[in-house]
C-alpha cells in the first residue's frame, strides 16, 4: 500500500514539475517572440509568417506538455487519445510535407476521435448501469 502511495505521489510531483517547466518555457518563448517583433526594423509578411509558425509550435508543445501531465494524473485512455490528437495536429500544422501526409494525419485524427467518443460512450453506459 505504501508503494502505491509513493508511486501516486511521484506521478503527481512529476506532473506538477512538467506543468511548471512547460509554463516557464512557454512564457519565455512568448517573451522572445514579442521582443523580436518590437526589435524588428520592418514587419514583413515573411517575418509575420515565421513568428506565427513559431508561436503555433510553442503553443502546441505547451498543450502537449499539459496533456502529458494530465495523463500522468488521471490514467485514462481518453487522455492518451487526446494527447495523440494534439501531437498529430502539431504534425499536420507544422511539418506536413506532402498531401498524402495531410490525408493520413486527418484520417488518423478522425479515427482517434471516433475511438475517444466510443470509450466515453462505453464509460457513461457502464456508469449508468452501476447506478
Amino acid at each position: 500500500m505504501e508503494l502505491k502511495k509513493l508511486i501516486n505521489f511521484s506521478e503527481k510531483f512529476i506532473s506538477i514539475l512538467i506543468i511548471l517547466v512547460t509554463c516557464i518555457l512557454f512564457s519565455i518563448s512568448i517573451y522572445t517572440l514579442l521582443s523580436s517583433i518590437v526589435l524588428a526594423d520592418a514587419i514583413t509578411n515573411d517575418l509575420l509568417f515565421q513568428l506565427t509558425n513559431q508561436f503555433l509550435q510553442n503553443a502546441l508543445l505547451f498543450i502537449i506538455g499539459l496533456e502529458i501531465a494530465l495523463t500522468l494524473i488521471k490514467h485514462s485512455f481518453v487522455n492518451v487519445i487526446e494527447l495523440l490528437i494534439f501531437a498529430m495536429v502539431r504534425k499536420i500544422l507544422l511539418a506536413s510535407e506532402s498531401s498524402l501526409d495531410v490525408v493520413l494525419v486527418v484520417l488518423s485524427i478522425i479515427a482517434l476521435i471516433l475511438v475517444r467518443n466510443y470509450i466515453k460512450k462505453e464509460t457513461m453506459e457502464s456508469l449508468l448501469r452501476e447506478s
